[in-house]
């Protein structure tokens, strides 16, 4: 028997959290006695009854449904990081997905036998975008895919959304990092080792009102790039160096003017003054938060 557990992130979500929990307990019931089915939710500071709504279920349900509450919102990464940080030792597998049902909880069995068959460590699902989608809805997605795996050099595929089974035993090996990754979707894809995945389709409710706005796959590559790519800190130190043959140059031109006194008294020592110690600053800030971002956290971990 598999000891499933999943971890699902709820922000207002009072409407739809009962179906969703319906949905899980059929599941438990389906995958029983081969698999062992719990449900972990984190409400992220909901406004809304969301928080009573789990309380209830958790008294009805307490063998299968626990969860934790956040006093604020703290965002849809820090909620699953929290869910993966509190799994404890209990599952064999977890399970991420939302409580929107865009996700669809039917995956989970063929998440959980690709897992048995591979061995992979991470198996990620990859939506088929729904059809009545308009492009400037799939745009942010598609943008930050490209934008973040270009610039961390690591596999992304568009549709890579937080549905995905990760091996437990991997996860409670890399939990003191958990609180430091930003994205779960770029570490997921950083982690060494074999990956599988799975396709579905997009289903999308009437009502629906993304959450991951072009400000928020911003900030989440951002998050990424920082964290998992060292392209910016190189680009920091070449600048420098281009400036600084730029000075040596320019340094050259500024001695010739000189010496014929085509030049205001005191003006070339300021330029040269300005020009060299200007890149030997970003030289500097290069080769600095290059280390530090090996003590922080490096892709040799």
């Amino acid at each position: 028997m598999s000891r499933v557990l999943i971890v699902t992130p709820a922000l207002n979500e009072a409407d739809v959290l009962p179906e969703f929990l319906d949905e899980v307990l059929k599941l438990r019931t389906t995958l029983a006695p081969r698999h062992e089915v719990r449900l972990l939710v984190v409400d992220d500071g909901s406004t809304d009854s969301t928080l009573t709504v789990l309380r209830d279920a958790a008294v009805r349900h307490g063998e299968t449904v626990s969860y934790l509450s956040f006093a604020a919102n703290a965002g849809h990464q820090a909620a699953l990081i929290a869910g993966l940080s509190h799994a404890g030792s209990w599952p064999e597998v977890i399970i991420t997905m939302d409580a929107d049902l865009e996700h669809p909880v039917a995956k989970v069995p063929q998440l959980i036998d690709t897992w048995q068959r591979t061995g992979a460590i991470v198996v990620h699902t990859v939506r088929k975008p729904a059809r009545e989608l308009s492009w400037l809805k799939r745009a942010p997605s598609a943008i930050f895919y490209r934008v973040t795996a270009a610039l961390t050099g690591l596999e992304l595929t568009a549709g890579q959304a937080d549905f995905r089974l990760w091996d437990a035993a991997t996860v409670r090996g890399l939990n003191q990092y958990l609180l430091h990754i930003g994205s779960l979707r770029v570490f997921a894809a950083w982690l060494p080792g074999r990956k599988a995945s799975v396709e579905y389709d997009q289903h999308v409710r009437p009502d629906r009102h993304s959450r991951f706005t072009f400000r928020k796959n911003y900030e989440l590559a951002a998050i990424s790039i920082i964290r998992f790519s060292n392209i910016p800190l190189r680009a920091i130190t070449v600048l420098g160096g281009l400036g600084l043959l730029f000075s040596a140059v320019y340094g050259a031109v500024v001695v010739a003017a000189a010496s014929r006194g085509r030049t205001v008294p005191g003006w070339s020592s300021t330029i040269f003054t300005v020009l060299i110690f200007g890149c030997l600053q970003l030289l500097s800030i290069g080769v600095l938060a290059s280390y530090l971002r090996r003590l922080v956290f490096s892709r040799d971990l």
